[in-house]
């Protein structure tokens, strides 16, 4: 029987460990010092702020309605029950992850609620015991990034990254926002609607990697929210006023007036959390950029038998990926086998309101390998189920091959988008044509039809006959 390490009590770590286990391997499965918060997803991420999120914009979308005569407070007045509400939430899931582990603990499977290091490449050690193994698969995940600003001291009270400002229950009069990714764009908006006069700085365009429409419409919805967005601006030093408000100097093609704020949220990213694992003692060696080098068979560059997974590998930060990045890993870590990362949609979402979500490569990465692409918008206002849910400002848009008509590429910025790009990217993951999506039955009224009017549009472009939708 063969033993697989797994470092790391997260989702890729839970997902590894499970998945060894049920495929006969004797488990060594390292939670780390916060074992009973489970992982990073649960405890202070994705859900947390979801759950956040949801009272917040609900008293929003409420507010927003002229013709009702009771109106709720704002919401402000309940962020301290909100907050309690979200932590009874995330306990409960958090309760039901330990269930699942408690669950598989046994003689084959143990649970080892400590750190571990490596003594060498086939050697672990965690509270002074040491532990041989086979494989190993190392799934620690990623800590925030504190970005080195001039005058910025990290102990500072009042600078918050996306960690604190779960926890807050006081809305600032002022929140400057350093960075305009998930965290920054997420939370922005939302303490905007809280009353806080909210100003988000970036060094580089809105959802720059993307098409610019999609960057530059986000930028027109958030500053109609009364955010102030300054982007191309690098902040370059942060001081305190007497009145202990931060001073944000900031620098770019014109000169702009010190930004002054009563918070601050450094949403600058996270990187991998490798810096206890004692990775030289392994034989393992950081890239430039301070990661592992990992192959898509999810080994380490140079050690056939140690794996990593899920953000602590560096190649897609998101928490379905970490699922099937450590399937991967637990499979050849018991088979010695080489099943590879399979290209996919690689769908990214950002909970914005609208949502943004896209999926396939990038126009532009397609017209660099020599496809000649089709595109097809439709605005959030002309799809009636989206009008009626108080969107009138998003709109799609889908890019296919000219020669062949398949997808290549799809964007939503629209309510719901998180759910609607689910089809668009099974058809691009299967390749298949605008005309093969049109296949699809699309009930009236419903959001996704966004998704079929666009289609419509571009088999028409394509040359074709798409089914009449039941609002023609």
């Amino acid at each position: 029987m063969k033993t697989i390490a797994v470092i790391g009590g997260g989702s890729a770590g839970f997902t590894a460990a499970r998945l060894a286990g049920k495929q006969g391997a004797r488990v060594l499965f390292f939670m780390g010092d916060n074992a009973d918060h489970a992982s990073l997803c649960i405890n202070a991420g994705c859900m947390p702020s979801k759950a956040l999120f949801q009272p917040i914009d609900a008293m929003h979308r409420a507010r927003q309605q002229d013709w009702l005569e009771v109106k709720p407070k704002r919401p402000n007045e309940y962020l301290a029950q909100i907050v309690r509400w979200k932590d009874n939430e995330i306990a409960a899931f958090r309760a039901y992850r330990q269930k699942e582990i408690r669950d598989l603990a046994c003689d084959t499977f143990k649970v080892i609620r400590s750190n571990a290091c490596f003594v060498n490449d086939r050697e672990l050690v965690s509270e002074g015991e040491r532990h041989t193994f086979d494989a190993a698969i190392v799934a620690t995940g990623s800590v925030t990034v504190f970005p080195k600003i001039e005058g910025l001291d990290p102990a500072w009270d009042g600078v918050w990254t996306s960690d604190e400002i779960l926890r807050n229950t006081e809305i600032p009069k002022s929140l400057a926002v350093v960075g305009v990714g998930a965290v920054g764009l997420e939370f922005s908006l939302r303490y905007a609607r809280l009353g806080a006069a909210v100003t988000l700085l970036s060094r580089s365009g809105i959802l720059a990697e993307y098409p610019p429409q999609f960057g530059e419409r986000i930028r027109t919805i958030y500053e109609d929210e009364g955010i102030t967005v300054l982007t191309d601006r690098d902040v370059a030093r942060i001081t305190r006023n007497l009145s202990g408000e931060f001073v944000i100097e900031t620098e770019g093609a014109e000169m702009l007036e010190p930004i002054v704020a009563e918070k601050i949220l450094l949403a600058t990213g996270r990187r991998p959390a490798v810096d206890h694992l004692g990775l030289k003692a392994a034989g393992i060696d950081l890239n430039a950029r301070g990661r592992l080098e990992i192959g898509e068979d999810m080994r380490v560059k140079g050690k056939k038998h140690l794996f990593a997974a899920g953000d602590v590998a560096g190649l897609r930060m998101v928490v379905h990926h970490a699922h099937i990045e450590a399937g991967i890993a637990a499979e050849n870590a018991c088979s010695e086998g080489d099943r590879k990362w399979t290209k996919r949609s690689n769908i990214q979402i950002i909970f914005s309101d609208p949502e943004f979500a896209f999926a396939g490569c990038t126009p532009l990465e397609a017209e660099k390998d020599g496809h000649e692409l089709v595109s097809a918008s439709i605005e959030s206002q002309d799809i009636g189920k989206l009008h009626l849910a108080g969107d009138d400002s998003g709109f799609g848009e889908f890019w296919a091959e000219a020669k062949t008509g398949r997808l290549i590429s799809a964007g939503l910025l629209c309510d719901d988008a998180a759910n609607l790009i689910h089809l668009p990217a099974y058809a691009i993951d299967h390749e298949h044509t605008v005309h093969q999506l049109e296949d699809a039955e699309f009930y009236h009224p419903t959001k996704i039809e966004i998704v079929a009017e666009i289609g419509d549009t571009l088999c028409r472009k394509l040359g074709g006959h798409p089914f009449a939708r039941a609002d023609e």
